[in-house]
């Protein structure tokens, strides 16, 4: 066991992981704030940290995609203009040094912005998004694919934040479809991103595998919760307010 997760860390982390991973999958995310904040309590080191949340991210949104998908959610031709850019932006953020405290301040305006706007339009929210055009499609998409996996690399996160309100604003996927494609993202990116952090170490079998049991758990039933039983609007204001969660977190990292 790691010197600093004691065995009752564990045992405390396992439920309120399941819980997170329910919440945040329902809407395609992975919770990788959520997983940081409660380890970052239990004393967990940074070297740690860092590989197990991108282990639960990709569990979890792993076991959302397989709901999602199962139930024919997902929109490979709206997500493939946004993913495919997103990929080797992502690499390369992942490279750049700079002063993350004006990023992080950035962010926390733009998510703050978006949860707003998702909560003002959560009444008229469609459970279908329409197809745009191919010409719009891929004039929105490259580019703000690059832009939103340069800035998952750079920041560390896996990118659903970003690209869940813009695909709801813009009216290309239903909140379902969204969290379809969330999941999608979330899992290639933090796969790169694992790999990465892999080749140095930081894996802890011992602490991974009973908080990647949890993740899994609570992620399927998060997902096929949203599937079942939650309407297209409330599943928009619950991604509202964890967008909303997420800007704070990025505050508090901004002034820090």
């Amino acid at each position: 066991m790691s010197e600093t997760v004691t065995l009752g860390s564990i045992l405390f982390l396992v439920p309120v992981v399941m819980m997170v991973a329910g919440a945040y999958a329902s809407v395609g995310l992975g919770g990788g704030t959520g997983y940081l904040a409660i380890m970052a309590l239990c004393g967990m080191s940074a070297v740690t940290m860092t590989p197990t949340v991108l282990v639960l991210n990709i569990v979890v949104t792993g076991a959302a995609l397989l709901r999602f998908g199962l139930a024919g959610r997902l929109k490979w031709r709206v997500l493939l203009p946004f993913l495919l850019p997103a990929m080797p932006a992502a690499f390369l953020g992942g490279f750049i040094t700079a002063d993350r405290k004006i990023f992080f301040a950035l962010l926390a305006a733009a998510l703050t912005i978006a949860a707003i706007a998702m909560f003002r339009n959560a009444p008229n929210t469609q459970e279908q998004g329409k197809d745009p055009g191919r010409l719009r499609l891929y004039a929105l998409g490259i580019p703000a694919g690059f832009i939103i996996g340069f800035l998952s690399g750079f920041l560390g996160i896996g990118g659903g934040v970003f690209l869940g309100p813009l695909v709801l604003l813009l009216g290309f996927a239903g909140p379902k479809q969204m969290a379809a494609m969330n999941s999608v993202l979330i899992l290639v990116l933090s796969s790169i991103a694992l790999a990465a952090h892999g080749i140095h170490g930081g894996i802890e079998l011992k602490i991974v595998l009973p908080l990647a049991a949890a993740a899994l758990i609570g992620g399927l039933c998060g997902a096929s919760l949203a599937e079942k039983k939650i309407p297209a609007c409330i599943l928009q204001r619950v991604f509202a307010v964890i967008i909303l969660i997420a800007a704070i977190k990025a505050t508090f990292d901004a002034i820090s």
